[in-house]
């Protein structure tokens, strides 16, 4: 199983990572708080678009026609099969609730 790295663990390699960084010469450049996300003095526009423009549909009507043909087809099926049905048992009781006898229907 690997162990993962905990948060201090990795505080304590960005910190060593940044530490050499600088001891090479490298410099970090101190940037004013919002101005990172500005391009130009305003917001970028790139990641929103305010008016699209209108697509096209695909018309579907052609493959809703089939699915609904295969629906109907199916049910077709399936009510003839039921069309088929085994004759039930009926009991036919007298006035006191006593069973007379079984008729088949």
């Amino acid at each position: 199983m690997i162990k993962r790295q905990t948060k201090s663990e990795l505080r304590k390699q960005l910190q060593q990572q940044t530490q050499a960084f600088l001891k090479q010469g490298g410099e970090v450049a101190e940037v004013a708080t919002g101005a990172t996300g500005l391009v130009n003095g305003s917001y970028r526009n790139a990641g929103f678009i305010l008016n699209p423009q209108r697509q096209e549909r695909t018309p579907l009507n052609g493959v809703l026609a089939q699915i609904d043909a295969r629906k109907a087809e199916r049910t077709q099926r399936a009510t003839a099969a039921q069309k088929t049905t085994r004759q039930r048992k009926k009991v036919i009781y007298d006035d006191f609730g006593e069973p007379l006898r079984i008729v088949f229907e």
